[in-house]
């Protein structure tokens, strides 16, 4: 959010946010370095800072220390580390008011595997969110690829609204990955999910054989640049040695034509001088997304501007993959 920050760990292993400003003279804390005793160390003047931003030594000065707050100190942000990920909470002044979002555990084993990309994208935190939780794009953006390209079966999409979020379920759709399709008629149980402040998540299960989960967690660096983490998680007949690899490459291709896609996008909004969207009872994630993140904003006292809300779309469609 246009906010640079400094993270390191002390002395202990624990992760900690600073923003990354020395407030001497107002150098990058990151170019400094972690000292003996776990305290971050500015590589100008040699001030250094706790975790919590305090300052705790300014060479040439006998104490530093004071009662209280001090303008010496750097400006601190809260952090939980979770499921190898450290997590910086918004706000300088409030703390944590729940714990991250909790990626999906699908047991150990040869045969449970992950796969992690990480993506910096030229788009809006939304049009990445939307973009991985929309179905009907992959049949023509990635068609062949991850699916037919919109000449397969029709299935019926129901969203439900969740505990900030929301999710939709497909039924009827047939288990395959592009051409390759699973013996016999089975389908797929999918789900699509999104939960605030910005994580998409989709899976997909074929009875207790076969378990995919990809978890996206999204950081908005700027207003039009995103950075994701892509976490796949899966539990298949087949050893995770062999899925892995295939999960890798064909994971990267498709996440590569999003990437591109999400930026031809981005450079048109900007060509024309802003966002301008058609929906339809189709689109059933995006506009709720939308209104979501709108909602959270006025509950933080922000705004977007004085663009309306997109209309409300239908809670059950039939679609075409």
């Amino acid at each position: 959010m246009d906010l640079p920050l400094v993270l390191f760990r002390d002395a202990a292993g624990t992760p900690h946010a600073l923003v990354d400003r020395c407030p001497h003279r107002n150098v990058p804390l990151s170019l400094g370095r972690v000292q003996p005793d776990g305290t971050l160390q500015c590589g100008y003047h040699g001030w250094c800072f706790d975790g919590g931003g305090r300052c705790t030594a300014v060479p040439a000065l006998d104490s530093v220390t004071t009662a209280g707050p001090s303008p010496r100190d750097a400006t601190s942000r809260p952090v939980r580390e979770r499921d190898g990920f450290v997590w910086v909470w918004g706000s300088a002044t409030a703390p944590p008011s729940r714990e991250p979002f909790a990626l999906p555990q699908l047991g150990e084993g040869r045969n449970v595997g992950e796969v992690v990309f990480q993506r910096d994208m030229e788009c809006t935190v939304h049009a990445s969110v939307e973009n991985a939780l929309d179905v009907p794009h992959t049949a023509f953006l990635h068609g062949g690829l991850f699916r037919k390209s919109g000449q397969g079966p029709r299935v019926t999409a129901e969203r439900t609204d969740l505990v900030d979020g929301v999710e939709v379920r497909y039924l009827g759709e047939p288990a395959a990955f592009g051409p390759l399709r699973l013996p016999g008629d089975a389908t797929f149980d999918h789900w699509d999910r999104f939960f605030l402040p910005s994580i998409a998540q989709v899976e997909y299960r074929v009875g207790d054989a076969l378990r995919i989960t990809n978890s996206i967690l999204h950081l908005p660096l700027s207003a039009t640049r995103t950075r994701a983490w892509f976490v796949l998680r899966f539990r298949s007949p087949l050893p995770a040695s062999v899925v892995g690899p295939i999960v890798r490459a064909r994971g990267h291709k498709i996440l590569q034509q999003d990437v591109d896609m999400l930026e031809h996008q981005t450079r048109n909004i900007r060509r024309f001088g802003g966002e301008r969207y058609t929906s339809t009872d189709l689109d059933l994630l995006g506009n709720a997304i939308w209104r979501l993140m709108r909602q959270a904003e006025r509950q933080e006292g922000k705004r977007r501007g004085d663009q309306d809300d997109p209309p409300p779309t239908a809670s059950q469609v039939t679609l075409q993959l």
